[in-house]
């Protein structure tokens, strides 16, 4: 006898059909009866080739290679889905299995994941499409005796298989591109760029720049205290803020009408305002709140972060453990907030679960009693919000996130049940009346000030009965009403007379924008076609939004874990690789990558895809040029070009005569652009102590000589803190960060982590701790003793900032690895390996130059005395003294120790001329180094990088 095949897209549905369906025997992988045969995908099973699987040569990440555009593509197994399309393989060619059924979910991700299958397992038979918008079993059943077959959904598998290859084309090749421009030697990780991830970044980006660019105003507010009489034949005071009645807002000077930024107009109010009469009115205004919709994905994670800040991720894997492992939910992957119209009775189902268990005591977030009371309420009173509710048209793949019939079991974990609380409430809540608030606005006229009392009190809890909230508990909050007392029909009360007891003048200031949380972010990734302004693509991306909600979690992940994106105090911060990633792409001209509105367009495109008034090779061929447009802007700017036209930032604390200009990593004076020799070395790097420095930092310090304390600037460890830059007269910039009024401890011995990096060599009984500016011996940090012998390692070593694994190792070793992108006071890079001195100190030393085989001779390491640069300007040896003049000791290639008095002239003129050919060698191992970099280094005139022989890692 033949069977049909029954794909689903995950084992609980494959079991929900073989439920409804019945008469099935349990394989393990698969459930079969007479007629049907049902197995499983679990998600997506199949992913594209990476490049190199599909060429060996791609291996290396090559400019040259792009764009990669494979014809057909190719896929291969995901990680740990391999058993599962065996099993898949198995059944489907089985001789008595003659048909299939794609039951995977009903839309375009679930279309893709069926045809992908079949593609790949070489599957040429009939193939059927379940279409479920629920799991009733009257939906299951209704749905079978419906089944289409599968080519009329070819447009929708077209949409589908578009979406997943321009998403791999425009993100690989525009990765390889940009990683190949972009990454210098030392850096791990790719430059990653996407369709959803980079304008999500952007968004993050855009108001980083914002809070870097912000520097504070001061303002006033004023708050008085009045007398005025009530309607219960007394008076009583209240508090009221003033307000300007003609102000209009401004979007380039934000302000707001209760600020008084002019200390004159200030004293003019003060002065006519205290302690005189006035006039007060009011109005009085019932108010209805609705009861909030369902949850679906988004919002639910957004709750989850404003109530207790969990990550879009882990609400998601919550989420997910309540559905699959313990049944408690349904599907959350959801964008859906409605209900099918035929899921009333499981509805009802719900609630007598939840009314049956009210005996049960509270457990942790889980309040059982009050879960049953709101059920026993809705049973009783009838559920209100239906229409909204029960909306066919607000159902898309699946609907909203709500309970299911089992019981929930004790010993939930804390998140677990955080979550479940937050549906079970949702979900009740959701089928109450509205509460009803009272909203009050009273101002108060004195010699034509105003000033203005908002209270509101809650008058009926509604719906806020599922999260106890109480009126009668709230009265006291209420503000006593004017005399005379309101009659039915009115709402207001006019001129009644009031008189100012106190007023307070509040010195302020405005403060910068908030960084943006995880659930704004999902917000604003939710409501990406606000910022479009063409209506048809804004309406789609309004409809979808950037990423969908099973993705948006991993695309805020990805973020982080590119190093784009990190967690600060509960918010999102930009790095400066996410800040220069942005603005790069703005400049040469690829900015729609870095913008809702290509999403908007290719879901466009792909809607037409889908209803037939497009062709998928049109589409593929629109992307392919998109992708190579992409590539050539990447291939051909020059990074000389990409700031000619900013103004510059001021002149040059060095040499006072150039100015500073700004270029792709760094701010650097005119006289060390990447000409000649390099006539001026002032530089400074954009990124400081984890904090970017924006134009407007580095125009204000370059004016002044010093900024104000700033925030943002961060320890190795992620502590945040306050700090100023200053530049000394010899043109570095110093970062001094802020104290605090009552610390005994200075800047540099102020501990900023508690968890130490350990033992110190010195002192096996202290520990080494790491505070703003350096790494110090504990010992030296409580007994302030500078010079008491003890390790002292700053935290920036010319102008490359150490990291704790690295000192961790200088401590252990007494030397690092060999260690790059240390810049000379000329403004050369160099690289060598810390060495750590029985002072305490640190010095260097340097790898064998990169010279002919005749040459190459000893890099001997600084003596006490001096620190040598690895590559000064025009062959000239120079030192920085640290210490009296002491023996200077080095190994010669050959292994030898060579050592030699400083004082002597015969010594001093040896090491002259050897050092003059060093600089030599060294200069020009620096030049060619700098050229393989993607960005010339200052001082080199390379502006077209070649390309790395070592492979660079996947994408």
């Amino acid at each position: 006898m033949s069977k049909s095949l029954i794909v689903a897209e995950k084992p609980s549905v494959a079991r929900d059909i073989a439920k409804v369906l019945g008469g099935f025997e349990d394989h393990k992988e698969y459930l079969e009866s007479e007629a049907w045969v049902i197995s499983w995908a679990v998600g997506h099973l199949l992913e594209f080739k990476d490049p190199d699987e599909i060429d060996p040569r791609y291996r290396q990440w090559k400019l040259e290679d792009l764009p990669i555009l494979p014809s057909p593509f190719e896929l291969k197994p995901k990680q740990g889905s391999s058993a599962r399309l065996t099993m898949l393989k198995k059944l489907l060619h089985r001789k008595d299995v003659t048909g299939v059924v794609n039951a995977c979910d009903a839309g375009r991700e679930g279309e893709l994941i069926f045809r992908e299958i079949l593609d790949y397992l070489k599957v040429h038979k009939p193939s059927q499409r379940l279409w479920l918008q629920s799991m009733t079993p009257q939906s299951i059943r209704q749905g079978f005796q419906n089944l289409r077959p599968g080519s009329e959904y070819d447009r929708l598998g077209d949409a589908a298989r578009c979406r997943s290859e321009a998403d791999w084309l425009i993100g690989m090749n525009a990765t390889r591109a940009l990683t190949r421009r972009m990454k210098t030697r030392t850096e791990k990780n790719s430059w990653s760029a996407g369709r959803v991830q980079t304008p999500t970044l952007a968004m993050l980006v855009d108001r980083e720049l914002e809070i870097l660019s912000f520097r504070p105003t001061p303002f006033w507010r004023i708050q008085g205290r009045f007398l005025a009489p009530d309607g219960n034949s007394g008076a009583h005071e209240y508090e009221a803020t003033w307000f300007d009645p003609s102000f209009r807002g401004d979007p380039d000077h934000p302000r707001k009408d209760d600020w008084i930024p002019d200390e004159a107009r200030l004293s003019r109010i003060l002065e006519a305002v205290r302690g005189n009469p006035g006039v007060a009115r009011e109005t009085r205004k019932p108010q209805n709140e609705s009861a909030p919709q369902l949850f679906d994905l988004t919002t639910l994670q957004r709750e989850a972060n404003r109530r207790f800040g969990m990550s879009a991720r882990n609400t998601l894997s919550a989420a997910q453990r309540l559905y699959e492992a313990h049944k408690l939910i349904t599907y959350p992957r959801t964008d859906s907030r409605c209900l099918p119209p035929d899921y009333r009775g499981p509805v009802q189902n719900v609630l007598r679960m939840l009314e049956e268990k009210a005996n049960r005591p509270a457990e942790g977030f889980l309040d059982f009693p009050l879960y049953g009371r709101a059920a026993r309420h809705l049973q009783k009173e009838g559920l209100q919000n239906q229409a909204r509710i029960f909306d066919a048209k607000g159902v898309s793949d699946h609907f909203a996130i709500i309970p299911t019939t089992e019981v929930a079991p004790a010993g939930l974990r804390p998140d677990e049940a955080r979550i479940y609380n937050l549906i079970v409430r949702r979900f009740l809540a959701a089928f109450y009346p509205p509460a009803t608030w009272i909203k009050v606005e009273r101002i108060t006229v004195v010699a034509e000030n105003h000033f203005r009392t908002r209270s509101r009190h809650l008058a009926k809890a509604g719906w806020y009965e599922v999260y106890e909230r109480d009126p009668e508990a709230e009265k006291d909050r209420e503000l006593p009403a004017l005399a005379p007392t309101l009659v039915p029909g009115q709402d207001k009360t006019h001129d009644v007379p009031a008189r100012n007891l106190t007023l307070e003048a509040r010195a302020d200031e405005t403060r910068p924008p908030a960084r943006i949380n995880e659930g704004r972010l999902l917000s604003l990734m939710e409501n990406a076609g606000k910022s479009v302004d063409d209506e048809q693509i804004s309406r789609l991306l309004h409809e979808k939004g950037l990423g969908t909600p099973a993705t948006r979690a991993e695309i805020i992940e990805a973020l982080i874990a590119r190093k784009y994106v990190e967690r600060v105090k509960g918010a999102l911060k930009t790095t400066t690789k996410g800040i220069l990633l942005i603005d790069m792409l703005r400049r040469i001209e690829v900015s729609r990558l870095a913008s809702p509105e290509l999403t908007g367009e290719m879901e466009f495109r792909l809607h037409q895809v889908e209803e037939g008034t497009h062709k998928r090779d049109d589409y593929m061929s629109e992307i392919q040029d998109y992708t190579i447009d992409i590539v050539e802007r990447a291939r051909n700017f020059e990074y000389a070009g990409l700031f000619a036209e900013e103004p510059p930032l001021g002149s040059c604390p060095l040499c006072q005569v150039r100015k500073v200009r700004e270029q792709a990593r760094f701010y650097a004076c005119e006289g060390n652009q990447g000409k000649g020799d390099g006539e001026c070395g002032f530089i400074l790097w954009k990124d400081r102590s984890g904090r970017y420095l924006d134009r407007r930092t580095v125009a204000e310090l370059l004016s002044a000589g010093q900024t104000g304390f700033l925030e943002g600037f961060a320890t190795s460890s992620g502590q945040t803190y306050r700090a100023r830059l200053h530049l000394t007269p010899t043109g570095e910039c110093v970062l001094e960060p802020e104290r605090s009024a009552d610390a005994p401890d200075t800047p540099a011995t102020l501990p900023v982590n508690e968890e130490p990096l350990g033992a110190c060599p010195f002192h096996p009984q202290c520990q080494v701790i790491e505070t703003p500016t350096h790494y110090r011996c504990q010992e030296i940090c409580l007994e302030k003793a500078e010079r008491k012998a003890g390790m002292v390692l700053p935290r920036v070593v010319c102008q490359r900032e150490l990291s704790r694994e690295e000192v961790q190792t200088y401590m252990a070793e007494r030397k690092t690895a060999l260690l790059e992108n240390f810049i000379s006071r000329f403004g050369k890079p160099f690289k060598a390996y810390l060495l750590l001195k029985d002072t305490g100190k640190h010095g260097f030393e340097f790898p064998p130059r990169a010279s002919s085989a005749g040459r190459r001779g000893a890099r001997t390491r600084t003596a006490e005395g001096t620190e040598k640069e690895a590559t000064p300007a025009r062959g000239r040896t120079t030192t920085r003294k640290t210490a009296a003049s002491k023996t200077t000791t080095g190994k010669t290639a050959a292994g030898k120790t060579t050592t030699g008095k400083s004082s002597t002239r015969k010594t001093t003129t040896r090491k002259a001329t050897k050092a003059t050919t060093a600089t030599k060698a060294a200069k020009s191992t620096t030049t060619r180094a700098a050229k393989k970099t993607s960005e010339p280094v200052p001082g080199d005139s390379a502006t077209k990088p070649t390309r790395s022989r070592k492979p660079a890692p996947k994408s």
